[in-house]
């Protein structure tokens, strides 16, 4: 009988602690619902995608391109890289008659070559970035004011920027990028 009791006391007292922990339970369930009342949208913005698709960035990006410098080292990236399969295609054709001392140098012919079209590839990627970092100076202060605004019209609670590397995946409804673009479009 003493064990009757022992046992009757633990299951009143499991009993107790259940129907608080039912409370509590109810309680973060009813004050996460009023939280997510308050802010239930989420989402995404890939801020420089944003920026460099505006007129004004696409208006900068044309003029880059009609620069004699861009173009001449788009051209020369160009014929480097013509000039490099041809001289890949012949040393590959070649290849099994020629000396060893003749394969060295056509191999080394072939490395300066594929040097110096990387070095005039690293100067276009340095313009196209020093491009898109003016853009995105340009347009800093509209950007934030524009961000600003859709968070209150659209009642997000949640705005991750997706060209952090943060957000692996969003589907195109949390994605507002294009809806920043046009909005920044709007401001001139």
């Amino acid at each position: 009988m003493k064990y009757y009791y022992l046992f009757n006391d633990y299951l009143v007292q499991l009993f107790k602690t259940l129907i608080v922990a039912s409370a509590l339970a109810l309680s973060a369930l009813v004050y996460a619902q009023s939280e997510s009342n308050e802010a239930e949208k989420i989402a995404v913005v890939d801020v420089q995608l944003a920026v460099l698709q505006t007129e004004q960035a696409q208006a900068q990006l044309a003029e880059l391109k009609e620069q004699d410098d861009f173009k001449k080292n788009l051209k020369a990236v160009s014929d480097i890289e013509a000039e490099l399969k041809v001289m890949v295609e012949a040393y590959q054709k070649d290849r099994a008659v020629m000396s060893a001392q003749k394969r060295a140098e056509e191999e080394k012919r072939i490395v300066e070559k594929q040097k110096d079209g990387n070095y005039i590839a690293t100067k276009l990627q340095q313009s196209r970035k020093e491009w898109a970092e003016m853009a995105m100076e340009a347009q800093a202060k509209n950007l934030t004011r524009v961000l600003q605004n859709l968070v209150e019209e659209q009642g997000i609670g949640l705005l991750l920027r997706a060209d952090g590397g943060v957000v692996l995946h969003a589907g195109p409804r949390y994605d507002i990028s294009l809806q920043v673009t046009e909005r920044l479009n709007q401001i001139k």
